[in-house]
């Protein structure tokens, strides 16, 4: 049966009895702004006579409740009750600069929408486990999802020992709020589907990632969310049959207000850290933060604070010593750096900031294909741990404005790029940013991620490009290959259809998310991505793949 977070009783008692603390609501003055204010595009219907009706009407209703002029810094579309909701249950919100808003918020609402009542669903593994179509031909597009469900944002892994074992995951916010996991045992040729199970408290999941370690296990972590939205851990699960069942191993976060996580384990066979994982995030305006497992996830160590800015989306890669290496970009104007850091002694202490490059954009771009959620600008790392001419090697790679100014929905001067930069000493100092193409205003790349095949040190960076569309509203994903440590680059067209997100039917909370999946071994790339194409189940956007 559903069941639902008795936390939201208490909760809406404060709410509906005026005696919540409204931590950055304001009194009214000059400094202050009201629902008025807000743009009505933000708005959402919510059903009458529910839960979360009730949390809108507490804030909506009274004319005393105002917010700080600041508050609209961040353009991310949530309505002004709910921007004022997410203040009270998560005090430690920034007040000024873009991101004050964790990007899960967007998650959380859409699950509140979804599920009004604010009860979440148990989780029905068996009932939704299927099989993909067998004997797929090479560079097929596969349908990972192929159910009446929204899905977005996706992340792979390939088992480097057995490599016919590969997993992905994806959000999976709308339906049963559970994270979607896929698993084939044959190289990607036939697929099945899972989901995760629910930790105590926890009402749905988001922002997928997937490592395995050398032993075969499969670790997975999101975020972990309850019902009301006041509660984001970081959480990690973890599967010892190739991604068919998964289990709860452990929340490594501290606070209630936790974003964009990534996880890694060190596989490298000579390394002294061998099957150490590693998961960072971010907490919204306080920076970027670490935890580690030295021991297969039975314990995990204190989290470690590796900046105190306004950190927005991590990476983590492994070097082939193993060395540790995070990225994040700094989101706010000023800055606009690309920063990393890196440990030598398997996470117990890290290198001071260094700086990859400084982004023309701070945070997100207004681009056609994604004016509504924005493209995040969001760096992805990878080392070459192969036996090659670059060995250790780091690349990273990153969204970029190539313009003055965002070219908005309707397509202005400037475009979205995707750069990419080396390092040859442990990310001290970097090459110029090039970018796989010449640029062009004509279209745009936007969510690239980034893997360097381990046995032969080729480069691999995928990304969506809206070149066939005049109108830069239709994309395809594309990949790009370099044999030669970045230039030249060869791009090939994965999709065999587009995908169109500026129409009504599309996920507008959602759109593509802010990353896809890529992973490369022996010659073998796996990318997981969004797909909205024509035809697929319920016309919603669904996680594909490529069969190699």
């Amino acid at each position: 049966m559903p069941s639902i977070d008795k936390r939201l009783v208490m909760i809406l008692s404060l709410l509906l009895s005026a005696k919540a603390g409204f931590g950055q609501l304001q009194p009214v003055n000059s400094d202050s702004v009201s629902k008025e204010n807000y743009p009505a595009k933000w708005d959402v219907r919510v059903p009458e006579g529910t839960a979360l009706a009730q949390i809108r009407d507490s804030y909506d209703k009274p004319k005393r409740f105002r917010m700080m002029t600041t508050d609209l810094e961040d353009q991310s579309p949530l309505p002004f009750w709910f921007r004022a909701y997410l203040r009270d249950q998560l005090q430690s919100l920034p007040t000024t600069g873009k991101y004050q808003y964790p990007r899960v918020a967007d998650q959380i609402l859409d699950w509140m929408l979804a599920h009004p009542d604010l009860r979440f669903a148990e989780q029905k593994t068996l009932s939704r486990t299927r099989s993909a179509v067998v004997d797929i031909p090479s560079g097929t597009n596969v349908n990972l999802t192929n159910l009446d469900e929204r899905n977005s944002e996706s992340a792979i892994a390939v088992d480097y020992v057995t490599p016919s074992f590969v997993v992905a995951a994806s959000n999976n916010i709308q339906t049963s709020g559970h994270q979607k996991q896929f698993y084939s045992a044959d190289g990607g040729k036939t697929w099945r589907a899972t989901e995760l199970p629910l930790a105590e408290g926890t009402a749905f999941q988001s922002d997928p990632s997937v490592a395995f370690a050398s032993d075969g296990t499969v670790w997975a972590s999101t975020l972990g969310i309850n019902s009301t939205g006041s509660s984001v851990q970081v959480q990690v699960f973890k599967s010892t049959d190739h991604g068919a069942t998964w289990h709860f191993v452990s929340a490594v976060s501290s606070g209630n207000n936790n974003d964009k996580e990534m996880i890694a384990v060190d596989t490298n066979p000579s390394s002294p850290y061998k099957d150490r994982i590693y998961v960072v995030w971010d907490v919204p305006g306080s920076g970027m933060r670490f935890s580690m497992s030295p021991d297969k996830g039975s314990t995990w160590s204190a989290v470690t604070n590796l900046s105190h800015d306004a950190a927005v989306g991590a990476d983590v890669a492994i070097g082939l010593g193993g060395e540790v290496y995070v990225t994040w970009p700094d989101t706010t104007s000023t800055s606009r750096e690309l920063r990393i850091v890196r440990s030598t002694d398997g996470g117990a202490g890290f290198s001071p900031i260094q700086v990859i490059a400084k982004t023309t954009a701070s945070f997100e771009i207004s681009v056609p294909p994604m004016c509504r959620r924005d493209a995040l600008i969001y760096v992805s790392l990878a080392t070459d741990k192969s036996k090659g001419p670059r060995k250790g090697r780091l690349y990273a790679s990153w969204t970029d404005l190539n313009g003055n100014s965002d070219p908005g929905c309707q397509g202005g001067a400037g475009n979205a790029d995707v750069y990419v930069a080396h390092s040859d000493d442990g990310g001290s100092t970097w090459s110029k940013p090039t970018v796989t193409q010449s640029p062009s205003s004509g279209s745009d790349r936007f969510n690239q991620w980034l893997d360097v095949d381990p046995d032969d040190g080729q480069v691999y960076l995928s990304y969506y490009d809206t070149r066939s569309d005049g109108a830069r509203h239709a994309t395809n994903l594309y990949l790009a290959k370099s044999s030669d440590g970045e230039q030249p680059w060869s791009e090939f067209k994965i999709t065999s259809a587009t995908t169109d997100e500026t129409v009504a039917e599309a996920d507008q909370g959602n759109q593509y998310g802010d990353y896809n999946g890529l992973v490369a071994y022996k010659q073998t790339v796996h990318i997981s991505w969004t797909d909205r194409r024509s035809g697929v189940p319920g016309n919603k956007e669904q996680i594909f793949s490529n069969a190699p």
